[in-house]
């Protein structure tokens, strides 16, 4: 109703093609522009279907693999639907990954009820395998990753004029939402323009005729923007901020900001990455109030990496490409919010803009969730116990361009199992419901390994299943999302562990003038100090008859790999415990821990034994405690073990833990930890 309503005032416009999609996706300027003629863009995902009441436990239902529309029966073939909608629309955005892939899936997309699919082929070689056109609208990542363990994407516009239906067929798909042998997750975005508007359907052919013109938008999509030609440089903002201190510029209009420089050099780098904030007004009106590693992608780490709309180099040079129209005058400020002083500078580079009612003001904004427990009740954490935040509020006519995350991750285990939900325009169910975080974000099954796509990255993954910083970034294009009256955009918190994580998201956005946002100025967010261990979040003190998490403790190795490992039959305290796995005889664990004030204690460990678990020696201090402790047992059990009275140290004490030859009976040498207590 919305979209015909629109399309009765909107003027006559050219034919959306292959070709004009193709090129609207390196037109800047055209994110800026109110659309015309409208769209609207949903998803089609493989959201799991038990979610269906907001308030829910069943909200956060998380079978979201292999779930379709239904089956259909063609020539005797079983086509799982993944979309079905009429046009005129365009698809935009197409992800994919496969879990236990059997090589033998086929993709088909049916065009304007077509009987034979225009598009058909294995699926991977469909969405990242250039079957159809080469990196990077058809690309996989990250490319460190293992290739059937990356995220799919395919951002070739497939546009449609009656009706699209796309289709998936795999002989190791048992039955739709079973975790059987195959498991197919999938994300797609798609346009559907105003009723009448006139669009040619994609032909294979389109490929061939534009075959100059792919070349022309993969290579801008590629280069770096920083070599974009006639732009007006305008004089440099430098100065040496004190604490609280701003400086700033003011540019003349009309006009459009079309490149942002920003360079930062501090004692603590990483703090002022938070603690600088960039303030932009246009017209009068603040918009943009975002830390300057927040708003150029990187986080509170220098992280190069390289996309259509950020560019951060090695040598700390920030750059951004949104095209920021004004009528009368833009003013950007650099503002340290810290409590040390920063030198910055930053540069702007402009054009000409003709102020028009599309033209739209640049938005984007921040906020961070600190200190923020990923269960709702950590007195007794259960899996199912799961939350949303909210990344922003928009109110107004406007499109939704993009949004990052920063994040420091203080327990080693995977923190971003939560879906994106996404009401556009007041609706009760959102309109974009996705299958996790990293999917969202382009990548897959948690992967740490960086990639830099034109529109999708990962700039640091350090703490993605372990302890550290974390920086996602998804920028939209041809997958941007209009709202003509509101948009909300929540994502869920689903971490595997029950700990405590610092989360912070900013958003992009256009509006047009009377827009509203309900992110604002947050300077004492800003200000505070960014997490730099895990010790910052969670506590690793020892005080008599409160016990440590093992998964808490500062822990430091020098072979195999650091997990906290949940299971519930367990009860371990907190639901979970420290384990280290692929160790070898001879490796070493170092487990910090504290305690405020020195002496004699009764130490008690929880230990873990199961028939793969392995034989250690135990030092505190240096002082042996244990030699030889074997872990192995026929079965999985919690010992505690009481070591007696030990001496601890003002400060900082270790437990030092020495792997040993296994027993002859255990399949591995495993350890696991629950927790230690002092008396």
């Amino acid at each position: 109703m919305l979209i015909a309503c629109l399309c009765a005032c909107q003027k006559k416009t050219e034919t959306i093609s292959t070709a004009s999609l193709l090129k609207e996706m390196v037109d800047c300027e055209a994110l800026a522009k109110y659309p015309e003629p409208y769209y609207e863009t949903r998803q089609f995902s493989s959201y799991d279907r038990a979610s269906v009441k907001k308030d829910s436990v069943s909200w956060y239902a998380n079978c979201d693999r292999s779930q379709f529309l239904r089956v259909d029966s063609i020539d005797g073939r079983r086509e799982f639907v993944l979309v079905d909608t009429d046009g005129p629309g365009a698809i935009t955005r197409f992800w994919v990954t496969v879990a236990a892939y059997s090589d033998k899936g086929t993709l088909r997309f049916y065009l304007d009820n077509q009987e034979v699919p225009e598009i058909g082929g294995e699926v991977l070689g469909i969405l990242s395998g250039h079957a159809l056109v080469d990196a990077p609208l058809s690309a996989s990542v990250s490319e460190l990753t293992d290739y059937k363990q990356r995220g799919h994407n395919l951002y070739l516009p497939i546009p449609y004029a009656k009706h699209c239906k796309i289709t998936y067929e795999s002989p190791s798909i048992k039955e739709p939402g079973e975790f059987s042998e195959e498991c197919f997750y999938y994300n797609i975005n798609y346009r559907t323009y105003a009723e009448g508007t006139s669009v040619a359907t994609f032909s294979k052919e389109d490929i061939k005729q534009n075959a100059k013109l792919l070349a022309d938008v993969q290579r801008k999509l590629t280069v770096s923007r920083r070599e974009i030609g006639g732009l007006q440089k305008e004089p440099m903002l430098r100065s040496v901020l004190a604490a609280g201190e701003e400086r700033d510029m003011t540019l003349s209009g009309p006009g459009a900001v079309r490149r942002l420089d920003v360079k930062l050099h501090a004692g603590d780098f990483d703090q002022a990455l938070r603690s600088t904030v960039l303030r932009i007004s246009f017209d009068g009106n603040e918009t943009v109030w975002v830390p300057v590693g927040d708003f150029f992608g990187s986080g509170n780490r220098l992280s190069p990496f390289q996309t259509f709309y950020t560019e951060v180099t090695s040598d700390s040079l920030f750059s951004c490409f949104w095209v920021m129209p004004y009528q009368k005058d833009c003013r950007i400020a650099l503002q340290n919010v810290g409590t040390d002083e920063v030198e910055a500078s930053l540069t702007a580079y402009t054009s000409a803009w003709k102020w028009d009612e599309r033209s739209m003001y640049f938005g984007a904004g921040w906020t961070e969730f600190s200190h923020l427990h990923t269960r709702t009740n950590p007195d007794k954490p259960t899996t199912d116990d799961h939350f949303e935040v909210n990344f922003v509020k928009l109110t107004g006519r406007g499109v939704y361009v993009g949004d990052g995350v920063t994040l420091f991750n203080s327990l080693a285990d995977w923190w971003g199992e939560g879906d994106e939900k996404v009401y556009v325009n007041g609706e009760e169910f959102p309109s974009h419901f996705g299958t996790g975080t990293e999917d969202y974000y382009g990548y897959a099954w948690c992967m740490h390994n960086v990639f830099s796509h034109p529109f999708i990255a990962e700039p640091d993954g350090t703490g993605s299943t372990q302890c550290g910083h974390v920086s996602n970034v998804r920028y939209r294009g041809l997958d941007a999302i209009p709202f003509s009256k509101s948009l909300t955009f929540d994502m869920e918190i689903w971490h595997w562990g029950s700990t405590v994580i610092n989360y912070a998201p900013t958003t992009f956005w256009y509006m047009l003038p009377g827009g509203e946002s309900n992110r604002k100025a947050e300077a004492a967010k800003a200000s505070a100090d960014i997490a730099k261990h895990k010790n910052d979040l969670v506590s690793n003190v020892a005080v008599a008859g409160r016990k440590v998490e093992g998964e808490y403790l500062d822990i430091r190795l020098t072979g195999g790999i650091e997990r906290s490992q949940s299971i519930p039959a367990m009860n371990w305290s907190n639901g979970a415990q420290f384990f280290w796995a692929e160790a070898k005889e001879g490796d070493k664990a170092s487990l910090g821990f504290k305690v405020d004030k020195g002496g004699n204690y009764r130490l008690k460990i929880a230990f873990t034994v199961a028939p793969d678990y392995g034989c250690i020696d135990l030092y505190l201090n240096n002082h042996k405690l244990k030699e030889n402790l074997n872990l192995y047992s026929t079965g999985l059990a919690t010992n505690v073990l009481d070591l007696g009275t030990v001496t601890l140290q003002d400060g900082s004490n270790e437990l030092l833990i020495i792997q040993k030859k296994a027993d002859s009976r255990s399949a591995n040498s495993l350890l696991g930890m629950d927790y230690l207590i002092i008396q």
